[in-house]
Parts: C-alpha cells; structure tokens; sequence
C-alpha cells in the first residue's frame, strides 16, 4: 500500500513539473522544448489512475506546437501530423476519462483546425466540423463555465465571416465569460487551470482587429496578460507591436 502511495505521488509529482514546462514552453514559443516534454508525458500514459492527464498534456503539447509554429513559418505537412498527433492524445484521454471536458474541448479545437487543412476534400472537411461541434458540445454539457471549453467555443464566432455565424459581439462575451470563470493558476495541481491570460489576449486580439478599433482596450487588455505571463512572446513581441502599429498609423 505505502509503495502503492509512493508510485501515485511521484506521477503526480512529474506531471505538475510537465505542465508548468509545458506552459512556460509555450508562452516562450519554444517549439523544441515542446517536442521533448511531449515525449516526457507520453512515458506516463500508461499509469493507471492519471494516464488520461498525461495525455492530455502530450496533446496540448502537439497542439501548442502548431500555434506557436503558425508564426514560425511551420509547413502544412508538419502542421497536420502534429495536430493528428494531438487528436490521438485528447482521444486517448477521454478513453481512460470519458467526463473530462478539457479534452473535449482541446479535441474540438484541433478538429476544427483539421478542418481549414481539408477545404479542398468537402466531405472531408464537413466531418472534421461535425467532430467539432460534437466534441464542444459535450464540454459544454460537462463544464460550461470552464474559461478553456469557453475559448473553444469562440473559435466560430470570432474566424466565421457574419454570413456563416460569426459575430465579434458573441467572441467578446464569450472572452469576457473566460475572465469572470478563470480561477487563479494552482502551481501544485497537475490539471489544466490556464485561461485567464488566454481571456485578456484574445480581447486584445479582437479589440485591435474589429471593424472600429479599440486601441485602449486591446492595449489594457494586452499588458494585463503580459502581467500574468510576462514570457508570453506572442502578446510580447507580436501583438503589442501590432496594437502600437495601428495606433501610429491612425495619427494624423
């Protein structure tokens, strides 16, 4: 029993080490860090009480390496073989814990990206949204004040032009729901707690590229992540210079 104890202590151990690396690799854009705590994480998939989180982390691991890549010029094929790694790992998940909506929603997430890779094989494509729209839903009914099931659910309404069910006001909201759920991060816990950050970015994101521009707010909004991620090289080193880009250019 006491070894039994030990063994369980030192998974959880390893995986709340995997998951503060794994976030401060991701704020970093640090693609090959990414790749070896994939690997880390896959060791532990077997464990039988907490392989569903190691495989989770693997996924979110394969999938932050497609974001961060998106900004490094990653190519299409090495994009999709990430994200089919990731949708194995969320999948894998949810076999060994079939009511945990974080991995519902981070499948969904890379489904719906599958998605814009299949635009020229249209049943293909209908059945990666399809996966989607099943999997969110079921994050929804699960957790629907989780901030991580609410940024996925956005994902249409901010990329979908009006016609097709976008609607920046919905994106706002649904941005705005992530910020009020978002618990402080638990340094200790091995379970995903991010989206507070994630919330305030995505305002940003969208406050800067709306049809009329809130410079003020994407700024305000911009830092304040950076205050809770000072790493982030997105917001850092990316979006705050877009936001100041705009605001020269508006100047008379």
């Amino acid at each position: 029993m006491a070894t039994q104890f030990l063994a369980a202590a030192l998974v959880i151990s390893r995986l709340i080490a995997l998951k503060g690396a794994l976030m401060s690799a991701d704020y970093r854009g640090d693609i090959l860090r990414l790749a070896a705590l994939r690997t880390e994480a896959k060791a532990l998939s077997g464990d039988r009480e907490l392989g569903y989180l190691a495989d989770y982390w693997s996924g979110f691991a394969s999938w932050r390496i497609v974001v961060n890549g998106a900004s490094a010029k990653m190519t299409p094929e090495e994009a999709k073989t990430n994200l089919n790694q990731a949708v194995a790992d969320f999948e894998s998940s949810l076999t060994k814990k079939s009511d945990f909506a974080d991995a519902y929603a981070s499948a969904a997430a890379v489904h719906g990206w599958l998605a814009m890779y299949k635009m020229s094989d249209p049943d293909a494509m209908k059945r990666e949204i399809e996966t989607f729209k099943q999997q969110i839903n079921r994050a929804l009914e699960l957790q629907p004040t989780n901030p991580r099931v609410l940024w996925i659910e956005a994902i249409p309404y901010a990329t979908l032009p009006k016609e097709r069910g976008g609607s920046t006001e919905k994106a706002v909201a649904l941005y705005q729901a992530m910020l009020d759920n978002a618990a402080p991060l638990v340094p200790d816990s091995p379970l995903p707690d991010w989206g507070r950050a994630e919330a305030l970015m995505s305002l940003a994101y969208t406050q800067l590229n709306q049809r009329s521009p809130d410079l003020d707010a994407a700024m305000s909004n911009a830092k304040a992540a950076i205050r809770l991620q000072p790493e982030w090289h997105y917001v850092k080193d990316i979006l705050i210079p877009q936001i100041e880009a705009k605001g020269k250019g508006a100047q008379p």
